[in-house]
């Protein structure tokens, strides 16, 4: 009876742990958290210095901007839309930026008029989105090409440089051993994560982007969190602008060409359902850290560069791949 009762104990310590082991096996981020432990393993055995504390830190720094970003616009892609204008925002935020920096140095003014610039931006895509009734991905394609044109018109080509110090902080000081962008972003992740599962917002962007005509039905304001989501990409550009200016002390007018394909990729390759209403505030992190560790991994074993588009398209299309599978199977099992 003794060996009965000693097995039933085991049976029953253990049972929650697998249930536990299952339950997060089955969460949106789960097989890019493996894919990346996977990928660690075999850059530290393929390059001597990958697990090196200063290679690792540099990853992270490298890619707070791209996560900072993904934070938010994963925000809209889980309530239904698309954001495909960010690197041309964080483009105009940064001028902004480097323009007050320059007038007036410090810190807190260049920030806000970064921040204002992104919100202001945002707000337009939303307005357009929710009160024009039309696509995100016709309104935001627009705009990548029309603030480009607004950077060339308010610089007239020319770079912003000699950033003052004081307006560097954000990108380049260390807060109790950790850079300041790193710890930025882990910073947002915890707010929007907060605000994801406890707000009202939060669960309205899911619902939303699940089913948006049962939303309506239930009685759902489904214009504000669409609204809102927008304005809050333009909030973190602002942020992720003043991050970027900071570390590199200038203002190139091809400044984020490129970033919003990165953004979509760390969204996407992270686990959240490009359909909407499926993910969680951690995919978006998982998967920014994701592609620093495979560019990184690459550079360290000698890949050459032209190789890093290919194999971001490529996850990119595995990540997409995998989850409609998965919907269909959920689907079919419902």
């Amino acid at each position: 009876m003794s060996g009965v009762g000693a097995l039933r104990s085991v049976g029953l310590r253990t049972a929650p742990t697998t249930r536990g082991l299952r339950r997060w096996l089955l969460r949106p981020e789960a097989p890019a958290a493996v894919f990346l432990v996977v990928l660690l393993a075999a850059f530290s055995l393929a390059a001597d210095r990958f697990l090196s504390p200063d290679n690792l830190e540099s990853i992270l720094v490298q890619v707070a901007v791209l996560g900072i970003i993904a934070l938010a616009v994963n925000q809209v892609i889980l309530a239904g839309e698309i954001d495909i204008s960010v690197g041309s925002m964080l483009g105009l935020c940064a001028v902004a930026v480097g323009t007050v920096a320059t007038a007036t140095g410090g810190l807190l003014a260049p920030l806000a008029a970064g921040v204002a610039t992104g919100v202001l931006a945002g707000a337009v895509n939303g307005l357009l989105v929710t009160l024009g009734r039309i696509p995100s991905i016709i309104v935001t394609l627009g705009m990548l090409y029309a603030l480009r044109g607004v950077i060339l018109l308010v610089t007239g080509g020319t770079w912003i440089t000699q950033i003052p110090d004081e307006t560097r902080v954000l990108g380049l000081a260390k807060l109790a051993g950790v850079s300041l962008p790193v710890f930025v972003m882990f910073a947002l992740f915890l707010i929007v994560n907060a605000v994801s599962r406890n707000s009202t917002w939060g669960r309205d962007v899911f619902a939303v982007g699940g089913n948006r005509r049962a939303a309506r039905l239930a009685g759902l304001a489904i214009d504000r969190p669409r609204l809102l989501a927008f304005a809050l990409v333009g909030a973190f550009v602002g942020i992720a602008a003043t991050i970027y200016v900071g570390r590199a002390g200038s203002v190139q007018t091809n400044a984020g060409e490129g970033l919003e394909l990165q953004v979509i990729a760390a969204v996407v390759i992270g686990g959240t359902s490009i359909a909407g209403g499926r993910g969680s505030a951690l995919a978006p992190v998982i998967g920014a850290v994701l592609i620093g560790v495979i560019l990184n991994g690459m550079i360290l074993v000698g890949v050459p560069g032209v190789w890093q588009s290919a194999v971001l398209g490529a996850l990119i299309l595995l990540a997409v791949t995998t989850d409609a599978l998965r919907r269909r199977l959920v689907g079919g099992a419902a």
